[in-house]
């Protein structure tokens, strides 16, 4: 009996034909197999016994790091066949591909990389079927080495014999070895090239004596330092242009977490997981200099993810890894424009002449309520889809917002996201992100015929949307107001299609012109109504207001009708007075700034959300030195068309507290107390009139560990089924999925 068999899913780059023609092999199976577009095919022809083992076989016990969708069979005609063969790929229109991740060293190739005895001892390359670059290094699909940028790399006779044999390395697309792949090259500051063996000592040199070093790792450059070394912190600082958020910092293993971070199961699991994300995780001791993590409760702990780390790890310790970029631009992935960064605290460039056809940064994620959530999409989970379980009437492309760019494309039950792009305003982030979408589109095939954007009629993306259009006629533009979009995120990823939906962030633009962020929305399928929202109150300073935290206190006491002997007060009153560059906003954002500067914690952002991350270190202090809350007054005012969450009562309460004397940790801890109070009564009102019983938390301000599980906690203990981001970030990361699932119910 002869059979076709086409397995769909993640079955390219991950050993899946070797796989098969071993099985085949094992059980005596004629035929072959190949990879047509984004699929495996296979002929197989045994009796039907066999055949139904063969199967059972393939869908229960696939290779690491693949995932079947589907397996369709049908029945071919043919005449008798010899043999079990690996054939040429061909090109197929028919499926939209799933491509695999990057992939983590493997510890069958940790073991060789010791192994002094081994031909791959020590070689910084090494991989197989199992791990390795994969996304990073795809020009094009079927997957095959001549469609990777390996194809520079000529195989010697040892690694041809391998790939052609029956071990793990059969057809492994990435190998190679001391002899035939990349090679460590190490450019010093003197501009003297160090080649292999000499290239590795004197990068393990330069970080052992406290130097800055460039790394060329899967998915871009990383500047390294060690975490132990102020000098060599502070001047990373200066190199990146950064003034003091957090460096993530790599560790050899999850032991070696464990002296400085808490590290439960699930973040163990995390840690550990084939993504090798970088996870938050809480201090329980401070064993580096301060410069590493400034005053952050947590470290952006992760593991080696290839061999060169694990090597460099092994000689150097615990190594600060950080994208090698200038602040706001996009991670360097270019040898030339690398080698062609001049800077006094750059001490040496290790690197090698594999491409990087597709530049990644580190993906972020911690773990919240025993489960893990996103805070940046990007290596080791991009490209895998989404599967949404309902189908968009035509393929769709979402391109998101400006700040924290990402675009996905849909087709059929499927959401592509894009990875972690950077700020749209920065001109080499606009290239990646145009460069990045013809590439997408290019490998999935996916032709969109709706293009959902922000309602913002000046975001990079709306703009975008409309040059898009113009170049086809069947082609329609679906603008999607922000929030609604944060929300609806939420709905598709899981598969509910109404709530209450509590959008909290910095800004957005609403549906009546004003900037949103404070929202309670009742969504239903595509439609939402606002129902309630935070008091808005006048801001002036334009964007600036989003980073000058005491510029919103003020506006904020002048709306009271208070004063302040600020130099800037008079100027403030003016300005707010005649309306000069001001606006209405209902931001929680702006609001979280507002508290911060008033307790005197952080009164500017020199990067995103600085001092709301501040605000809850102090909340944080309270709860582990048992400072009670202070008992703040929080009020919603209701109306027959929506509910009112009062700013100015709050802002007041907290004055009041002040002016008793009032501890500023038990002031920063009753804050986030009674906001999460409100917005347990809001959704009550809402819940008493609608009879929706879900609620959906997403936006920027959700990134606030402490005030989402004091959310949760709230509704939950009144019964409320509660939803999160998970597989995309609650931040602007994850609109464009919010947006794609909206155009897709349309």
């Amino acid at each position: 009996m002869i059979i076709n068999i086409t397995v769909l899913g993640i079955v390219q780059g991950v050993g899946f034909r070797p796989f098969i023609a071993n099985l085949a092999q094992e059980f005596g199976i004629n035929g072959s197999v190949l990879n047509c577009g984004g699929v495996v095919k296979i002929t197989a022809q045994a009796s039907q016994d066999l055949l139904n083992e063969f199967i059972r076989k393939i869908k229960n016990e696939p290779p690491l790091g693949s995932h079947i969708l589907k397996i369709e069979i049908s029945e071919a005609i043919g005449g008798e066949l010899t043999g079990f063969h690996i054939l040429s790929s061909e090109e197929s229109t028919e499926e939209t591909p799933i491509l695999p991740p990057d992939f983590p060293v493997c510890d069958n190739c940790l073991k060789e990389l010791s192994d002094k005895e081994n031909r791959r001892y020590n070689y910084p390359f090494i991989s197989c079927t199992s791990c390795g670059p994969r996304y990073s290094i795809i020009e094009s699909i079927p997957y095959d080495r001549h469609t990777t940028s390996m194809s520079d790399f000529e195989f010697c006779h040892e690694c041809l014999e391998e790939y052609k044999g029956n071990d793990r390395r059969r057809h492994a697309q990435t190998i190679s070895c001391h002899e035939c792949g990349p090679q460590l090259i190490l450019r010093d500051s003197e501009g003297k090239f160090h080649y292999k063996d000499a290239a590795f000592k004197l990068a393990v040199n330069l970080l052992k004596t406290g130097k800055i070093i460039a790394i060329k790792g899967i998915g871009g450059y990383q500047f390294a330092c060690s975490p132990y070394d102020e000098l060599a912190a502070e001047n990373l600082r200066l190199l990146k242009h950064r003034d003091k958020k957090p460096f993530a910092v790599m560790f050899s293993c999850v032991d070696d977490i464990q002296k400085s971070c808490k590290v439960e199961d699930d973040e163990e699991k995390l840690l550990t997981s084939q993504a090798r994300p970088i996870v938050l995780l809480e201090k329980k001791s401070e064993i580096f200099c301060r410069s590493v993590s400034e005053e952050s409760r947590y470290i952006g702990a992760f593991l080696p993810y290839t061999p060169l780390h694990k090597l460099l790890i092994d000689e150097c310790g615990e190594l600060i890894m950080t994208s090698a970029n200038l602040s706001s631009e996009p991670i360097i992935s270019n040898d030339d424009e690398m080698l062609s960064l001049k800077s006094p605290y750059l001490s040496g460039i290790l690197y090698n002449k594999r491409r990087i056809v597709t530049s990644l940064d580190d993906s972020v994620a911690r773990v919240i309520n025993g489960s893990y959530q996103l805070i940046r999409r990007s290596r080791g989970y991009v490209p895998l889809p989404l599967m949404l379980g309902s189908a968009a009437a035509n393929p769709v492309l979402a391109l998101g917002s400006d700040l924290k760019s990402s675009f996905c494309l849909m087709k059929d039950d499927r959401v592509y996201p894009s990875q972690y792009l950077g700020d749209m305003e920065d001109y080499g982030v606009y290239n990646l992100y145009n460069k990045n979408l013809k590439r997408m589109q290019d490998l999935f095939r996916i032709c969109p015929k709706l293009i959902a954007c922000d309602l913002h009629p000046d975001y990079y993306t709306t703009k975008l949307a409309s040059t898009l259009a113009h170049k086809s006629d069947d082609i329609r533009i679906i603008k999607i107001q922000h929030h609604h979009a944060h929300i609806a995120s939420v709905m598709a990823e899981n598969k509910i299609n109404s709530c209450i939906g509590v959008a909290f962030d910095g800004t957005g633009y609403g549906s009546d012109g004003t900037v949103w962020g404070g929202e309670f929305l009742l969504c239903s399928n595509q439609n939402y109504e606002r129902l309630a929202f935070l008091q808005p109150v006048k801001l002036c300073g334009g964007d600036n207001s989003s980073k000058d935290a005491f510029l919103s206190m003020l506006c904020n006491l002048y709306d009271l009708g208070l004063t302040s002997d600020d130099s800037r007060f008079p100027l403030v009153k003016a300005a707010l007075k005649n309306d000069i560059n001001t606006y209405f906003s209902s931001s929680a954002g702006r609001l979280f700034d507002t508290v911060s500067a008033i307790l005197g914690i952080r009164d500017f952002n020199s990067y995103e959300g600085e001092c709301a991350i501040a605000l809850e270190n102090l909340a944080d202090y309270a709860i582990k030195n048992d400072i009670s809350p202070y008992p703040l007054k929080v009020l919603v005012e209701s109306s027959e068309s929506c509910h009112v969450v009062s700013r100015r009562e709050l802002i007041l309460s907290i004055l009041d507290a002040l002016a008793c004397g009032a501890d500023k940790s038990s002031v920063a801890l009753g804050f986030h107390i009674a906001l999460a109070k409100a917005v347990h009564e809001v959704c009550t009102l809402i819940r008493s009139s609608s009879g929706e019983n879900r609620v959906a938390l997403s936006g920027g301000v959700f990134a606030n560990l402490l005030f989402t599980q004091e959310c949760i906690k709230r509704l939950e203990q009144e019964s409320f089924e509660v939803y999160i981001n998970r597989e995309v970030p609650a931040n602007d990361g994850g609109i464009c999925l919010g947006q794609a699932w909206i155009a897709a119910q349309m």
